[in-house]
């Protein structure tokens, strides 16, 4: 212990605490019972993760359950080890730390390595949800497990690689808050409390009760799922007519669970959104018919599919394109008032420019010094793994060439610096928009037959980059909150990245085999839709000037879409800085513009679940608050862990033994009853 870092009994000191836990090695953090552990949590939340992704498109934060879970499961075990007298290592909070690093970074690499976006983007399956005869050669299917892996390995490293260099800037110069990392350090260093342990342990009983209540509940549901539009997902709730424009409760729990925890803002939104697309606007363009467009495709650019795409694209890249702006321009100012204070590092002169440090800070800076990673490091590794994704990303994708591959090297230490210090101050990456402007850039620079292919491929190594390299920062936050030496959170992301490549397309795998042949993983008929894949590729197809023709009107319905998301994002910007509370009501445009191109349907049930939120906090604000981020993450857990027997049961033939199918009354009932009738058995009509 340095005496000189302060005094560790001062009031409300966290780590005077755990003054008498002596700091654990390396090796005393980086343990066996933890990776053990973090194959199992990594596994889970890959699988919910990936699912969510490719039904609704928005995957809200699972820090939290992920934290419970983590302490939970690795604290059970370290008991049960120590039972049976196999270990006398104590459970701290470092291990815990390295534990969370692992999972958390499995679950990043799992929903930004293109299986519902960029990736699948590329296939046939997709390519078919914008135009009845696409490219062949802008057009990748059937990629391989061990190519897919490779791909993760390469994209994963190269943003674990790029933050490296700044995470003494980040955390220790610049300060920077992180908002969700240091709330995840701090609730990390309270469960390691008599008072934290207690609420975890409650949490952890309300995250198994929702589980099995979900999981029950889904495997009820398959037995009514034996055909196409069969069992309770195609409940027709308010009626037929609505259901044909789908809107309808289709009784997820994930969805549910979804709408608990994110913002009502989001979730009225994505309603709102819906209520303007899929119940007022495409009902009138469909009275246009033969007037404004005449293609009765539903795939094809020129009929009633060009205004979905085009409006779509257009209200999420003006939304992209403006909070980049304000997010960029707000970190470049802050960042000119930071590097007007000349700062030193090392910890005497810390002490000497900050005197008022108290022992905490004093006692984590110290620490952080003492075990940081010498940038001449992971700068040479960069270099030498940028060499290698040279030569590797050209050989798996002859669409991409090398010269492609050395500017996007060159461009993510620079983009990503820009945006792992705006999720220092918001707590937000613009990752997507980055990517979304990588794949507009490199389709029309190259804009010849495989550039789609090409600007797919190099928005996903953006979007994988950025966003692992900003988490990766959130998570050597919660590090540095609860004392956990940096090298060992570099080992936790570089075993999550490892893990989460091993095990995200096998996962994949196994969705592809829960679909129905006629409905594959990407199409619009199928159970995982992947709603962002069809609008990336859209972009890329736009970037290379493929599309000659569009229905008429389209323009003008996007120009008024570019100018109405200018409206309201400057309405949120000066309420924001007059102090009005009108912004916190104001929900993202890309929020309002998913549905138009996903549908409708999960808008309902994300409302139930705020909904539900909202009566729980009326009648017991505290329970809520404790409690509902562990049922939202049982409900989802829960059904999403159903896709692993879906998929073993349908690989051996196993099929549900019932339909519930609901149909109009009419002509389509005589016949039902008819079939019925020579089958011998009465019909009973619903």
């Amino acid at each position: 212990m340095d005496a000189t870092i302060g005094d560790p009994n001062a009031a409300m000191s966290v780590e005077g605490a755990f003054e008498r836990q002596a700091l654990p090695d390396i090796w005393g953090t980086v343990t066996l019972r933890a990776m053990a552990v973090s194959v199992v949590l990594g596994v889970v939340f890959c699988l919910v993760g990936m699912r969510i992704q490719m039904t609704a498109g928005i995957v809200p934060a699972l820090n939290m359950p992920a934290n419970i879970l983590c302490f939970f499961l690795l604290k059970c075990l370290v008991k049960l080890l120590l039972s049976l007298r196999l270990t006398t290592m104590p459970f701290t909070r470092q291990e815990n730390m390295f534990l969370m690093t692992c999972v958390v970074t499995c679950l990043n690499v799992a929903i930004t390595g293109g299986f519902a976006t960029t990736m699948i983007g590329m296939s046939s399956i997709v390519a078919k949800t914008l135009t009845d005869d696409p490219d062949p050669t802008d057009i990748v299917d059937n990629i391989t497990t061990g190519k897919w892996m490779l791909y993760l390995i390469l994209t994963g490293m190269t943003g674990i690689l790029s933050n490296i260099p700044f995470n003494q800037v980040m955390i220790i110069d610049y300060k920077l808050l992180f908002p969700t990392g240091t709330v995840v350090g701090q609730l990390i260093n309270s469960f390691h409390t008599p008072e934290g342990a207690y609420v975890a342990k409650m949490q952890v009983m309300t995250i198994f009760k929702s589980f099995f209540g979900s999981l029950s509940w889904s495997i009820f549901q398959w037995f009514y799922t034996s055909g196409s539009d069969c069992g309770f997902q195609s409940f027709p709730t308010f009626g037929l007519e609505l259901y044909k424009h789908r809107f309808y409760f289709d009784f997820s729990a994930t969805y549910i669970g979804l709408g608990m925890i994110c913002p009502r803002t989001v979730n009225f939104g994505l309603l709102f959104g819906a209520i303007i697309s899929w119940g007022i606007f495409y009902p009138y363009l469909e009275t246009k018919r033969g007037q404004w467009y005449e293609s009765d495709s539903p795939t094809s650019l020129i009929g009633i599919n060009g205004y979905k795409v085009f409006i779509s694209v257009t209200l999420i890249v003006t939304d992209g394109v403006i909070n980049f702006i304000t997010l960029t321009t707000t970190a470049l100012i802050n960042l000119y008032y930071v590097r007007k204070e000349h700062i030193d590092t090392g910890m005497s002169n810390y002490v000497m420019k900050h005197p008022s440090l108290n022992y905490d800070d004093r006692k984590r800076i110290d620490m952080f010094l003492a075990s940081r990673i010498p940038i001449s490091a992971p700068v040479a590794a960069y270099i030498a793994w940028s060499v290698i994704s040279m030569i590797a990303f050209p050989a798996m994708f002859s669409q991409i060439k090398f010269y492609h591959v050395a500017v996007l090297q060159v461009v993510i230490p620079v983009v990503g610096f820009c945006n792992t210090y705006a999720t220092g101050l918001t707590d937000w990456s613009v990752a997507p928009t980055y990517s979304k402007f990588a794949i507009f850039v490199f389709a029309a620079w190259i804009a010849k037959p495989g550039a789609v292919v090409a600007s797919l491929l190099a928005g996903g190594i953006i979007l994988a980059t950025l966003h692992i390299s900003s988490q990766a920062m959130q998570d050597l936050k919660s590090g540095h909150v609860t004392l956990t030496s940096p090298r060992a959170m570099v080992a936790g992301q570089l075993l999550g990245l490892l893990l989460g490549s091993v095990v995200s397309p096998s996962l994949f795998h196994a969705f592809q085999l829960t679909t129905e042949p006629d409905a594959p993983v990407g199409s619009k008929k199928s159970k995982f839709p992947c709603p962002y894949a069809g609008l990336y590729r859209a972009m890329g197809v736009i970037g290379t000037g493929g599309v000659k023709e569009l229905p008429k009107h389209c323009v003008e319905f996007c120009v008024v879409a570019f100018f109405v998301t200018i409206a309201i994002d400057a309405v949120v910007l000066v309420s924001q800085k007059k102090g009005w509370s009108v912004h916190a009501y104001i929900p993202s445009m890309t929020v309002i513009a998913l549905p138009f191109f996903a549908g409708s349907y999960f808008t309902i049930d994300m409302c139930v679940g705020s909904l539900l939120l909202m009566l729980w906090t009326k009648i017991d604000s505290t329970s809520a608050q404790i409690l509902s981020s562990a049922v939202a993450a049982g409900l989802i857990c829960g059904e999403g862990i159903f896709t692993l027997p879906s998929a073993l049961l349908n690989m051996f033939k196993v099929l549900p033994p019932m339909c519930m199918k609901f149909i109009p009354s009419g002509q389509e009932v005589e016949v039902v009853d008819s079939f019925l009738n020579n089958m011998g058995t009465q019909p009973i009509r619903t």
